[in-house]
């Protein structure tokens, strides 16, 4: 009741009954109509402002409806207003005078029916838009995601690829440069060796060469060295020959003599090719070498000799070694160290003489090595040589003589053999003789061989 008329008001209060359910329906829809009031009511001729409120996010159909909808909404409230036959006192609330009367067409029940038919089709519409909306984004986000995996899938197999692409290619490159590494060094290598096998070409030809011209001095050395033996053995042969007469002494075609000049006892060892030693000890040897003269075990004479030797054709072919040993020194009869020997060697009719010199209390010294062919060896050349002889022989005696020359030999331009009987006159005459002293006892002479002689 408003203002004392219960029944104009009830118009108005339908009016306004319906008006919030549309615009609860409109505000499902979604939109809001705010009613701004003011005091004394709503009046004719007064304004009614509207603020829709629009969602940021709506479709454009939604929008659509919702402004239809708005735009009747106002259109039935302007209407209900412009009316000149209801005065509408808005106060302390809605107070509408006339309303309560029977207006002719103010029945609202076919609109809103229409309305409510409208609003739910609207609603169903809009449900059937969000439910399609919602398919659509749920499709569409499957399809991203399937794309996006698709994708993803697609990126790590062409990583993988690329990852795979650029490992072979790394191995493929480490493996080039692994051969060419290979190859490099194996030609460094084979470089290496040849030029090691070319200088040890080279050191080897010039030792061959240092070798050659060493083995050829060695040679000429060896043969200046026989050569001037068979020159002094030459010079002292009548020396020789006096002495071993003088002793009664042998020869024959191997043969070991020692001469020296003075008072002292040396010894001749001769070790045969069978490892026999003959000497003062044992003077005589199982293949027939004899020491048939042991000078001055007494000091008897300054020209001693001592002699080794085989029967002739019987010495055994193979290497002699000759040695010579200061023995004692006869002190009564004061002989001077060193004393100088000779040794004059007969190998096979092939005389050579080696010198050398030793003092009392020195350790036996090797002379010298030779080697004696077999005896048939010897017998063949000696039968050839007194063939010669005899050819030469009877050339001489019936005047016929070969046509071609003999080769000339050339003779050696050699000094003359020194006189030993002088060099014994020009040594000094022994000053006279002391009291005799206790002559000390002489070393063995097994102590004094070399290591390996017996």
């Amino acid at each position: 009741m408003v203002d004392g008329h219960p029944d104009a008001s009830a118009p108005w209060q339908k009016g306004i009954e319906a008006g919030r359910r549309s615009a609860h329906a409109v505000a499902a829809a979604p939109f809001v109509l705010n009613l701004c009031s003011r005091q004394g009511g709503i009046r004719l001729g007064d304004t009614v402002k509207t603020v829709f409120v629009l969602p940021l996010h709506m479709d454009p159909l939604s929008i659509a409806l919702t402004g239809v909808l708005s735009a009747a909404f106002g259109f039935g409230v302007l209407r209900l207003v412009l009316r000149r036959d209801s005065r509408i006192d808005l106060r302390q609330g809605l107070v509408a005078e006339g309303l309560g009367s029977r207006v002719a067409g103010a029945d609202f029940t076919t609109p809103r029916a229409e309305f409510d038919r409208q609003l739910a089709k609207i609603q169903s519409q809009r449900r059937r838009f969000e439910a399609d909306d919602t398919r659509q984004r749920t499709r569409n986000a499957a399809r991203l995601e399937r794309e996006e995996e698709a994708r993803r899938k697609e990126e790590d197999a062409r990583r993988r690829m690329e990852e795979a692409e650029a490992r072979r290619a790394q191995e493929e490159r480490l493996k080039r440069e692994a051969e060419e590494e290979a190859r490099l060094r194996a030609a460094r290598e084979a470089e290496e060796a040849r030029l090691a096998e070319e200088r040890e070409a080279a050191r080897q030809a010039e030792l061959a060469e240092i070798e050659i011209q060493r083995q050829a001095e060695v040679e000429a050395a060896r043969a200046q060295a026989e050569m001037e033996a068979r020159a002094a053995a030459e010079r002292s042969a009548s020396e020789l020959r006096a002495r071993l007469e003088r002793e009664g002494a042998a020869s024959s075609d191997v043969q070991i003599s020692l001469m020296w000049n003075n008072f002292n006892d040396l010894d001749l060892h001769v070790v045969c090719p069978s490892g026999e030693r003959i000497h003062g000890g044992v003077k005589e040897s199982p293949c027939g070498g004899v020491l048939d003269v042991d000078a001055n075990v007494k000091p008897d004479t300054r020209r001693p000799i001592e002699n080794v030797v085989w029967p002739q054709g019987i010495a055994p072919g193979g290497v002699y070694q000759v040695y010579v040993h200061h023995y004692k020194k006869h002190a009564k009869r004061r002989s001077r160290d060193p004393t100088r020997f000779s040794v004059i060697i007969n190998a096979g009719d092939d005389i050579r003489e080696y010198t050398g010199e030793l003092t009392a209390g020195d350790p036996i010294k090797k002379v010298c090595e030779f080697t004696v062919d077999p005896p048939e060896v010897r017998a063949a050349r000696r039968e050839e040589l007194h063939a010669q002889l005899a050819a030469a022989d009877q050339a001489l005696a019936t005047g016929n003589f070969p046509t071609e020359e003999p080769e000339v030999e050339e003779s050696l331009d050699l000094p003359p053999a020194p006189d030993l009987d002088e060099m014994v006159a020009a040594e000094p005459e022994p000053e006279p003789e002391p009291e005799p002293e206790p002559e000390p006892e002489p070393e063995p002479i097994a102590a004094l061989m070399p290591a390996g002689i017996t």
